[in-house]
């Protein structure tokens, strides 16, 4: 039988990872970082050699309704070429429909709506290696009382760059909430 401190300890799955420096947040000692009031927040150096594959999760509440979005960043630097391809899949009120952005200089990753929390989750593959970097990623577009809307997606980017962190931004007003990062265990 496993128990649950083999699992934490790095014999299976999930390591939480702790940033080297936080841009508009704050860690908590642990790794996961609290956002209040921010328009964008960075985490520095949470992908590395030890892991290929890494788990995003996002527990935010914005001040207004807008996409958030994600850049990837090394050495403190976001890329905001336009090299961020993705593929929507979006069920809405009962219908299901799908779209498409290319050479944009960001991925979709969230929304946030009037003090709604939408909580989502990024699976990045490969983001330290140099090699091309895919995320899939899924989350709720609303959540009222007579409606649930969710998007699926699969991104990628055209550049084989070894990125160290990433950047969450938001379309428009603030958010506030936490942000963790865990690396797959090989």
């Amino acid at each position: 039988m496993t128990k649950a401190r083999d699992l934490a300890n790095g014999g299976f799955g999930l390591v939480l990872m702790k940033p080297s420096s936080v841009v508009n947040g704050t860690d908590n000692g642990k790794g996961t970082v609290n956002v209040s009031g921010a328009s964008t927040v960075s985490l520095n150096d949470v992908f590395n050699a030890n892991y290929t594959n890494y788990r995003i999760i996002c527990n935010l509440t914005g001040t207004a309704t807008g996409q958030l979005q994600m850049r990837m960043r090394v050495s403190g630097s976001d890329n905001s070429a336009s090299v961020y391809t993705q593929q929507f899949i979006t069920g809405d009120s009962g219908s299901v429909g799908g779209s498409r952005t290319v050479n944009d200089s960001r991925w979709y990753v969230g929304r946030t709506k009037n003090t709604l929390a939408l909580p989502f989750v990024n699976d990045i593959f490969n983001p330290f290696a140099t090699a091309r970097t895919t995320m899939t990623n899924y989350y709720p577009d609303n959540i009222d009382s007579d409606t649930i809307n969710t998007t699926q997606n699969w991104a990628a980017l055209e550049v084989t760059t070894s990125y160290t962190g990433f950047t969450i931004l938001a379309e428009s007003g603030n958010f506030s909430g936490t942000v963790s990062v865990y690396g797959y265990n090989n």
